[in-house]
């Protein structure tokens, strides 16, 4: 669990939410091994303070990538590495620290090494992250994605990037090896195919406590699904084996339960698709760093959009408890629930968190695929419902200064909570 910055009480009380659990489900040797290492970081920091001052002044800086999640992993380097080729970073002798059992993605960290320096040794990583742990030699990114009741930087880096290539693409070698499996699993050659992707809670149990108000339920993909097949593709449903299972639907693989799931695999499959139907979890950056849309269902916080520049989104909605009727965007952005990341802000609020409907995230994926294929007709009403949705973001906002847009059919619909 990151957490950045000064805490406020609620993230204070989060934090001790998360250890609790945490300490709850690994034991009191988990926790003994946590204050170990701290006093070991805190000691080799001194011991080798003077080097690392040396280091410091030649230019040494690493780059803090929370390298065992995979938005992290995503997000953080490309936002960096776009960054840099802006020219809105001095020279440096940059480096990033991904020891070996910290690694959401072999294969995704093998195409940034092509980009930025990588270091992997276990022991080299247990040094350098001492030496970085305060102040000197480290570049804190956490302005990038991880920041708390702040603006995510990389709005603003993606925004300016625009339509350029991507930094990485496929090697050829890896597209060909993923088509050859996608034919074995029974897709023709010249299939075009959309990734999906619902997040729930059995891949990250450890923080689940916190991070619950996220999940959503896949069998509302269905009839995205079928838009999908409707139109002449296929559909593969992202994820891992602790996933529900999909029923059995035609041009449907449900790649979560599959013996062909890799690390990569995930990256083929996440770069080759038409367009990624994923919400506010990680995998779907993985998209977006090679250049690929996301229609976006059950965003939340409610400040969060898509990061790529053709993202389309839709939030999800909320209500007090023990009502019905939904709470307004205007009332919503104008206090702190719009940008809530933890379940027990949430609950301390009375706030109840309602995922988006099956309907609701059907029209979002067809109005992806009228855009892909040049058929949207945007009107004077839906132009004025975007600008009204948008206007409501502030500096500070996470999503303040995003390039995507809101779903159309969604603001539509529910253009009497624009009021």
């Amino acid at each position: 669990m990151r957490m950045s910055g000064t805490a406020s009480p609620s993230q204070v009380l989060a934090r001790l939410q998360f250890y609790r659990e945490r300490l709850r489900q690994e034991g009191a040797i988990w926790f003994l091994t946590r204050i170990i290492k701290r006093a070991w970081v805190v000691f080799a920091w001194v011991l080798l303070l003077p080097v690392t001052v040396l280091l410091h002044a030649a230019g040494y800086r690493r780059v803090t990538v929370f390298t065992d999640r995979i938005g992290h992993l995503s997000a953080d380097i490309d936002c960096f590495l776009k960054e840099k080729a802006l020219g809105r970073l001095p020279d440096r002798r940059w480096f990033v620290l991904a020891p070996p059992h910290r690694i959401a993605n072999p294969c995704l960290l093998d195409y940034w090494r092509e980009h930025v320096p990588v270091i992997s040794s276990a022991a080299m990583c247990g040094l350098l992250e001492a030496m970085t742990w305060w102040r000197f030699m480290a570049f804190d990114i956490s302005h990038y994605s991880s920041k708390v009741n702040a603006t995510s930087i990389y709005y603003e880096i993606s925004a300016q990037w625009g339509e350029r290539d991507p930094i990485i693409r496929l090697t050829d070698e890896h597209a060909a090896r993923g088509r050859k499996v996608l034919e074995s699993m029974g897709m023709p050659r010249d299939a075009w195919f959309v990734c999906f992707h619902a997040r729930e809670g059995g891949f990250s149990q450890a923080d689940e406590i916190i991070q619950s108000h996220r999940n959503s339920d896949v069998l509302r993909l269905i009839p995205a699904m079928e838009q999908v097949i409707a139109r002449g593709g296929w559909c593969i449903r992202m994820g891992d084996p602790s996933m529900r299972r999909l029923p059995p639907i035609a041009k449907v693989i449900d790649y979560a339960h599959h013996p062909v799931r890799s690390d990569w695999m995930d990256v083929f499959l996440c770069a080759s698709c038409r367009f990624f139907v994923g919400n506010s979890s990680g995998l779907t950056i993985v998209s977006s760093i090679f250049g690929v849309p996301s229609a976006l269902a059950n965003m939340v916080p409610l400040s969060a959009l898509g990061f790529h520049p053709r993202d389309i989104s839709i939030p999800k909605l909320f209500h007090l408890k023990g009502e019905t009727d939904y709470m307004r965007f205007p009332e919503l952005f104008a206090c702190p629930i719009a940008d809530y990341r933890y379940a027990l802000f949430y609950q301390d609020a009375g706030v109840e968190v309602e995922e988006n409907s099956a309907e609701d995230i059907r029209d979002l994926v067809a109005e992806m695929l009228d855009r892909l294929d040049g058929k949207f007709v945007e009107t004077d009403e839906d132009r004025k419902l975007q600008q009204r949705y948008r206007s409501l973001f502030r500096p500070g906002h996470y999503a303040y200064g995003a390039a995507s847009r809101v779903g159309a059919a969604f603001l539509r619909k529910y253009r009497h909570l624009l009021d």
